[in-house]
């Protein structure tokens, strides 16, 4: 008869499965260690106080990864993913209307295809989309005050769900930390959820845009469904559950070769 695995070595291991294989059943678990299904209960519930591994419906799985990483690594992670969603928006987006742009690297590129668009107005809570539309010809810039995130250069939170809730705009434009295969969406922090859904609301059609880094990427806040855009744009396929949600709710999507 195997002898029983220690309390600590066992929880460690659980840590380790679940970051190589995903989701695992608390059954699963159980038999796999040999232990009972209220033993293993017991570690999970544990190990989540802990931050080392996350429960959701009878499932171990990876711990949320509790902070973004730094802005000049997302800037160079699938840029070329990111541009092909960015370019999309020119054949959406009108001179001459007003537009709201969130925050990250994918809002920056979204900026930038639309410099030589004559007329706009845009709003934002994102340092680096007024710098690279600080040259653009016949661009009005109104930035979001309030307390900068000076590791990424934007406002997020209730300074910037104030200043979104001032303005009407013609389109909104916003990326997320990451989009699971069926649609929900994820963000690091209530702060950026809050940013996000001030953007939305303010804008008569909301435009989300994803790449496929962000696809099955896992985040601590979990706020709203891609289906609750009027036009979502990626670069790769989405799941037959997704596709059939967004037809579900007429949401527009397009996917950016």
């Amino acid at each position: 008869m195997p002898r029983p695995v220690p309390i600590e070595n066992r929880r460690d291991r659980i840590v380790s499965m679940v970051k190589s294989c995903g989701f695992m059943a608390v059954e699963e678990l159980a038999r796999r260690f040999d232990v009972s299904v209220q033993t293993i209960r017991t570690d999970l519930r544990d190990l989540q106080e802990q931050g080392r591994i996350f429960r959701r419906h009878g499932k171990a799985g990876p711990a949320p990864v509790p902070d973004n990483t730094s802005y000049e690594k997302r800037e160079v992670w699938n840029r070329d993913g990111k541009r092909a969603l960015a370019a999309k928006l020119t054949g959406i987006i009108p001179e001459g209307c007003t537009i709201a742009i969130g925050t990250g690297t994918t809002a920056e590129l979204a900026a930038s295809s639309l410099a030589r668009h004559r007329n706009l107005t845009v709003l934002t809570n994102n340092l680096h989309v007024v710098l690279t539309l600080q040259n653009a010809p016949g661009v009005t810039l109104r930035l979001s005050g309030g307390t900068i995130r000076t590791r990424d250069l934007d406002v997020i939170g209730a300074d910037s769900a104030e200043f979104f809730g001032c303005y009407r705009a013609d389109f909104g434009i916003v990326s997320v930390g990451g989009m699971s295969p069926d649609g929900d969406l994820m963000d690091f922090n209530m702060d950026e959820v809050r940013a996000r859904r001030a953007l939305v609301q303010c804008c008569d059609h909301a435009i989300l845009l994803v790449d496929d880094r962000k696809m099955g990427r896992k985040a601590l806040c979990r706020d709203g469904h891609a289906s609750d855009f009027d036009t979502v744009i990626l670069n790769a396929a989405p799941s037959d559950t997704l596709q059939t949600r967004l037809v579900q709710k007429r949401t527009s999507l397009i996917v950016a070769s």
